[in-house]
């Protein structure tokens, strides 16, 4: 992705992340499970001789959305990033119509990670920041991002400064 069309122009980018593939993990099995049941079922009905032709092509073409919702889903996960530059957060997202959201490094006053056991098993972290001012902002909560031990060193010393290097394999 070309993130530098969202930079101003002393800023520069410290990281780049795309959230985590947990996201889109469970329309992936659900759409694996739609297809091996459509075919087991076209399978047992050609075999077996049952007459069921408009209710196979109808399940097809339900498979055939699910895939198709699938390849949206991966195609808008792919695309939504998440970007730390030297002085904001941005989340660049959406395909037919693109949304970039942004938060100063500066109005950021505190930040917390939560790891649930899934989380700690596949690596990925749910972030809550508080900001300054009454305002909220959907950046302020930030779902599934991967290696959140690096990712929250790398936002601290983005923001306050002098924070410890990540460890060699975080």
């Amino acid at each position: 992705m070309r993130n530098h069309r969202y930079l101003a122009a002393n800023e520069q980018t410290i990281v780049q992340i795309r959230l985590h593939w947990v996201v889109i993990a469970r329309l992936v099995l659900g759409t694996a499970a739609i297809l091996v049941g459509v075919l087991a079922l076209s399978i047992y009905s050609r075999t077996h001789g049952a007459g069921a032709g408009f209710l196979l092509t109808l399940l097809w073409w339900v498979a055939l959305a699910a895939v198709v919702r699938l390849l949206w889903r991966l195609l808008d996960w792919h695309r939504t990033n998440l970007l730390i530059t030297s002085s904001r957060m941005i989340k660049v997202s959406g395909i037919i119509s693109l949304r970039v959201q942004s938060i100063p490094l500066s109005k950021i006053t505190d930040i917390s990670y939560t790891l649930d056991p899934n989380g700690r098993v596949l690596g990925y972290g749910k972030f809550a920041m508080e900001t300054e001012g009454d305002h909220a902002s959907e950046l302020e909560k930030i779902d599934h991002v991967p290696r959140p031990d690096r990712f929250y060193l790398l936002l601290c010393n983005s923001i306050f400064g002098g924070s410890p290097e990540p460890a060699a394999g975080d």
